[in-house]
């Protein structure tokens, strides 16, 4: 009998842990249309605005739904034609230009078109967090927008 309980209370738990580890995830989307707008430090700023939706946190054995928005920010001179990595910012932090926050060493660029911004970035991985470069990954929301001005 008190075999049985302790096989039953293992399932239990075995069966609550596997719930909580396959009903969590965490999903981010980026607005299809990304507003550009007038800047204090640079001429322009960009606004990534992402949409995060996830269930549950397994470090606390949290099964909750959550949502949340975040941007992350992209400021240049120019709003025609290619802007290349080395004439840009890249920060979480909005008019954080100059901060710990900003991507530092990107390569790639950015192309306008007629109403929309193509963004394709690469961002440098370092193995010694600071110097050596592992590899480079492309930035997280490269792609495809269309551009809305708000001026």
């Amino acid at each position: 009998m008190k075999n049985l309980k302790a096989q039953i209370k293992l399932a239990t738990t075995l069966g609550l842990l596997i719930f909580y580890i396959t009903s969590c995830y965490h999903k981010e989307e980026v607005d299809t249309v990304l507003t550009l707008r007038k800047s204090k430090n640079y001429r322009y700023e960009l606004q990534l605005l992402v949409h995060h939706e996830g269930r549950g946190n397994i470090h606390q054995l949290d099964a909750s739904k959550y949502s949340f928005e975040a941007s992350n920010w992209l400021y240049f001179n120019q709003d025609t034609g290619k802007v290349y990595a080395k004439d840009l910012v890249v920060t979480p932090k909005r008019n954080e230009t100059d901060s710990l926050y900003r991507k530092f060493n990107l390569k790639g660029f950015v192309q306008f078109s007629k109403d929309s911004i193509h963004i394709r970035l690469i961002t440098p991985h370092y193995i010694d967090q600071d110097t050596i470069v592992d590899e480079w990954l492309d930035y997280k929301y490269n792609g495809s927008y269309k551009l809305k001005k708000a001026w």
